[in-house]
C-alpha cells in the first residue's frame, strides 16, 4: 500500500521560476473548478532593481513582505541580506489567506514561500509545524528552499505524505503536468 500524497512542495534556486510555476497550477486548477486558497510571494522591482518581496493572497490582497533596509523608515527588527522582513505586514495577509473555508468545499493550500523570510513570524512557523504534523486531509502545493534549513522544513521535505519537485531551468516548462496530474490522483482520494 502507498501513502496518500497531501503535499506537493516545489524547490529548487532562487529565480528559476517556481512562483511562477505556482501560479501556473492555480490558474489550471481553477479553470477545472479546483478551488485554491492561500498566498504567493512576488519580487517588486524598480527599474529592473529589486527593491524587496510582497505577498499576495489568491484574492488579490497584498503586503509587504521585505524591502531594502534603506528604504525603510524604521529599520526592521529582521533582516535578510540587505532586506528588512515586515513581519506584521506578512501576517496581516499571509495568516488570512491561509484560513481552510468553512463549508465543506475540497480546495488546494497555497503557499509561496517556507522559507527564512516567512519564519520570522513565529505565528506562521507554529501553524506550518501544525498543518505538516497532524493528520491533515488538507492538500497542500507549497515551495521550500533547496538548501537545508529549519528542522520543520526539512520535516515538510522528508514527510511521507510529500512529493517534492525539484524545479530546474531544464524541466520547468513541463514539470506542472506531472505536478497538475499527481494533485489530481490526490484530489480523487478526498
Amino acid at each position: 500500500m502507498t501513502n496518500k500524497l497531501n503535499y506537493f512542495i516545489l524547490t529548487g534556486d532562487p529565480g528559476v521560476g517556481k512562483t511562477t510555476m505556482i501560479k501556473k497550477l492555480c490558474s489550471i486548477l481553477n479553470a477545472k473548478g479546483i478551488k485554491t486558497i492561500g498566498f504567493f510571494t512576488e519580487e517588486v522591482r524598480r527599474d529592473r532593481t529589486r527593491e524587496g518581496f510582497d505577498v499576495v493572497s489568491m484574492n488579490g490582497e497584498r503586503g509587504r513582505l521585505a524591502r531594502e533596509q534603506s528604504s525603510l523608515s524604521t529599520p526592521a527588527r529582521y533582516t535578510v541580506g540587505k532586506y528588512g522582513v515586515l513581519v506584521q505586514e506578512f501576517e496581516n495577509v499571509a495568516l488570512r489567506s491561509m484560513k481552510m473555508p468553512e463549508e465543506n468545499v475540497p480546495c488546494i493550500l497555497v503557499i509561496d514561500e517556507i522559507g527564512k523570510m516567512e519564519f520570522f513570524s513565529t505565528t506562521f512557523k507554529s501553524t506550518i509545524k501544525e498543518m505538516f504534523s497532524t493528520d491533515s486531509k488538507n492538500i497542500v502545493l507549497a515551495t521550500i528552499p533547496i538548501r537545508k534549513g529549519d528542522p520543520i522544513i526539512e520535516s515538510i521535505r522528508n514527510n511521507i505524505k510529500s512529493k517534492v519537485y525539484i524545479v530546474t531551468s531544464a524541466n520547468r516548462n513541463f514539470i506542472y503536468k506531472e505536478i497538475e496530474k499527481d494533485i489530481y490522483v490526490a484530489m480523487d482520494k478526498l
